[in-house]
C-alpha cells in the first residue's frame, strides 16, 4: 500500500511541479546527455497512438484497475508471493496516475525526456507500469509457478518416462 501511495503521488507531484514550471516552454537538464525535464500533453496512449480517445482510455483504465485487483486477490501464485504483489502494485499505481490525468485533464502530462536516443516521452506512472509489466514476465517465465502439469498431476509425482 505504502508503495503505491508513494508511486502516485509522486507521479500527481511531479507532473504539477512539471505544470506550473516548464509548460510555457522550455525544459530542465536533468541528467545532461541523458534526460531532461520537459512537459507534454499526451492525448493518446504508448508513443502518443489513438489519439483523442479519452473516454475509451478512461474505461480501459478502470477495467485494468479491476482486473489487477482481482488478480491480487484470487490469483494463486501472483497475489501470493512479494515479487508478483510488488508487480501488480507498480501497475496498478502506473494506472491510477494516468486514469487520474485523463479523468480530471483529458490528457496525460509526460516529462521525461531522453537525450540519447529518439523515444517517447515518459511519466512516473508509465516507469511504474513498464517496471511492473517486467516483473510480471519474468515472474510468470522464471518462478515456475505456472508450469503447466498433465491432468491431475503434480509436479512432484510426475513419473519419469525415460526408458
Amino acid at each position: 500500500m505504502l508503495g503505491y501511495l508513494a508511486v502516485v503521488l509522486s507521479d500527481i507531484l511531479l507532473k504539477a511541479w512539471c505544470a506550473a514550471n516548464i509548460k510555457d516552454g522550455g525544459d530542465i537538464p536533468l541528467l545532461p546527455g541523458i534526460i531532461r525535464l520537459t512537459y507534454t500533453e499526451n492525448r493518446g496512449a504508448a508513443f502518443s497512438i489513438l489519439q483523442n480517445a479519452r473516454w475509451f482510455f478512461v474505461w480501459l483504465g478502470v477495467a485494468t484497475i479491476i482486473g489487477l485487483l482481482a488478480l491480487m486477490r484470487f490469483d494463486k501464485h501472483l497475489g501470493r508471493s512479494r515479487i508478483g504483489l510488488a508487480s501488480l502494485t507498480l501497475l496498478l499505481a502506473g494506472t491510477t496516475g494516468n486514469l487520474i490525468d485523463r479523468i480530471l485533464q483529458g490528457y496525460v502530462v509526460d516529462m521525461f525526456m531522453t537525450e540519447f536516443i529518439n523515444f517517447a516521452i515518459f511519466n512516473v506512472a508509465d516507469i511504474a507500469l513498464t517496471c511492473g509489466g517486467v516483473m510480471v514476465c519474468a515472474y510468470v517465465l522464471f518462478s515456475g509457478a505456472y508450469k503447466r502439469e498433465p491432468d491431475g498431476a503434480d509436479s512432484a509425482e510426475t513419473p519419469d518416462e525415460s526408458p
